[in-house]
């Protein structure tokens, strides 16, 4: 049976109780209309658990803010939303657009630092920051919310277009679902190479989460094999990654690469929970992903003043961008209309003993 904020009730008398399910959860369309921000879709989802969150179809279909139960789940910078008007490609310009928020999308033809590489036919190509993809508009969006037997689906899908004349020609094809009673959201993506040149392919989710999530009583967890600091002075804090601060205007930005270790389903799992949250009833976010699509796993801390952030990034290659991944032989390529698929879950755990649980069934390490 359905189940609406912690109660199931017969499908049937759910539909007696209402008269519109947008009562219980649902899927609200609005456009911004002030500021750099004006004019971007945007796609507010409920359902029926106080998890809501925020997706931007105009912003590659990336998801902006998140909460649950009113409780922000990531960071946000101090740019907001961005209308992908003012993207600039230039070095790291792409910092003036990056809202942090829950979901941003890099690629898809580059991640990480800018270079300049070989294009898909030009000699000589300037690649910018993280890549085009997350200032992208996404073109033939459709949303609904329906039933699927005694399941209530939210969803939205739509493609997003990274292409150039004489260049790559990429189709990211996303759909994002969330279910009445599941405080979950599960991203589908898809990226097909729909031109006849093979062409480089990098792809990463940049996830910042944030206060009253992330505080000094923050804990972070997954199964790993080994961590490398992406510099010295990150290499030299590697026992230190798990300490987690109030903000600090001394703080380093720190930059980890580590080897996740799969579950018996080719599965990797992160949590980052905060027990002391909901007056210590415990409130925790999780990420699992697939090890053979996300090979990758990159963590940010940053607990700056103002960017107090923790960066979970699974990605299909480093965050030090295209050349580097070339240099070090594994940057992953797509052959002439070749599609590769990712398949990703961001699940809330709403109380310690569902934080306990999680770290239990996949055999967790506290960082």
């Amino acid at each position: 049976m359905p189940t609406v904020f912690g109660r199931t009730i017969a499908k049937e008398s759910l539909i007696e109780s209402v008269g519109d399910m947008s009562q219980i959860c649902g899927i609200h369309s609005f456009i911004y209309d002030d500021g750099l921000a004006k004019g971007v879709r945007c796609l507010d989802f409920r359902n029926a658990t106080g998890l809501r969150f925020e997706v931007l179809p105009d912003r590659g279909m990336d998801i902006y803010y998140a909460e649950y139960k009113g409780i922000p789940l990531n960071w946000l910078s101090g740019t907001g939303v961005v209308s992908s008007h003012y993207y600039s490609s230039h070095e790291w310009d792409w910092l003036r657009n990056f809202f942090g928020g829950l979901l941003v999308t890099c690629g898809l033809s580059n991640v990480g630092d800018h270079c300049v590489d070989r294009g898909a036919y030009l000699e000589k190509e300037h690649f910018g920051a993280h890549g085009r993809i997350s200032n992208l508009p996404a073109k033939a969006v459709s949303y609904k919310s329906y039933w699927d037997n005694e399941n209530y689906i939210l969803q939205v899908e739509g493609n997003v277009i990274e292409a150039a004349a004489q260049g790559e020609n990429f189709q990211l094809t996303r759909r994002i679902q969330t279910q009445m009673g599941k405080p979950s959201i599960h991203i589908s993506d898809s990226v097909q190479n729909r031109s006849f040149y093979t062409v480089p392919h990098m792809f990463l989710y940049h996830i910042n989460i944030g206060y009253p999530l992330l505080d000094e009583a923050s804990e972070i967890y997954m199964s790993y094999t080994h961590i490398q600091g992406l510099d010295i002075e990150a290499e030299k804090n590697c026992g230190e990654i798990g300490h987690l601060s109030m903000p600090d205007e001394k703080a380093l930005e720190l930059v980890y690469m580590i080897d996740q270790r799969s579950d018996e389903n080719g599965y990797c799992h992160v949590m980052f929970a905060n027990r002391s949250l909901e007056n210590n009833a415990g409130l925790g976010i999780s990420l699992s992903y697939q090890k053979s699509a996300f090979p990758y796993f990159t963590l940010w801390k940053r607990l700056n003043r103002g960017e107090y952030v923790i960066g979970f990034e699974p990605g299909n290659c480093t965050v030090q961008g295209r050349n580097m991944q070339r240099n070090r032989g594994d940057l992953r390529h797509l052959k002439p209309q070749e599609t590769c698929h990712y398949d990703t879950e961001i699940a809330l755990l709403t109380s310690n003993e569902t934080i306990d649980q999680y770290q239990s069934t996949y055999g967790l390490q506290k960082l």
